[in-house]
């Protein structure tokens, strides 16, 4: 053990990752386009919407630590306060798992780092979600809006992890 040693833990981390959640989260669910288009997010556009910040915050953890027992610790303590937050029951909480798994097995497909087109793949899959028909480029703002600010989110994420690596010593 070092003699100054800073220390965090990795529930701080989990926080202070929710708090990454609810702002990207709000800036998805008050995002102009959708009051431009006059779009009206009902019960389950919203748990798309949900899925964005959440999948680009794990992706960052999991690039960040690996498959690691601070990688475990730190998505058990966030996954469990954004379904709890954001889902009174267990019957919602356990439907949206289960919507959680689907999407990130589907979205996981596109993420590479030779895919250039992360974006826009990213928002058209999004799209064939949220307006629950496949996407046809009448909604190519929303594709677009949605991939980019996935991916700034993912990459925010991980930067803010480095940085938090490089500094503290995580318990």
């Amino acid at each position: 053990m070092r003699f100054f040693s800073k220390e965090i833990t990795t529930d701080k981390i989990a926080e202070s990752l929710v708090g990454f959640f609810d702002a990207d989260y709000d800036s998805l669910v008050t995002a102009d386009i959708f009051k431009d288009q006059q779009i009206s997010i009902n019960k389950e556009q919203n748990k798309e919407l949900i899925v964005v910040p959440m999948f680009a915050i794990i992706r960052a953890v999991i690039a960040t630590f690996g498959d690691t027992l601070k990688t475990k610790h730190i998505l058990g303590k966030f996954q469990y306060d954004i379904l709890n937050k954001h889902f009174k029951d267990a019957e919602e909480r356990s439907q949206f798992s289960e919507l959680f798994s689907k999407r990130c097995d589907e979205y996981s497909e596109i993420l590479n780092p030779e895919n250039k087109d992360l974006a826009i793949q990213f928002g058209q899959i999004f799209c064939t979600h949220f307006f629950d028909k496949e996407e046809d480029g009448s909604h190519l703002v929303v594709m677009l809006l949605v991939g980019m600010m996935f991916a700034e989110q993912m990459i925010a994420g991980k930067k803010f992890l480095d940085e938090v690596s490089s500094h503290y010593e995580i318990i």
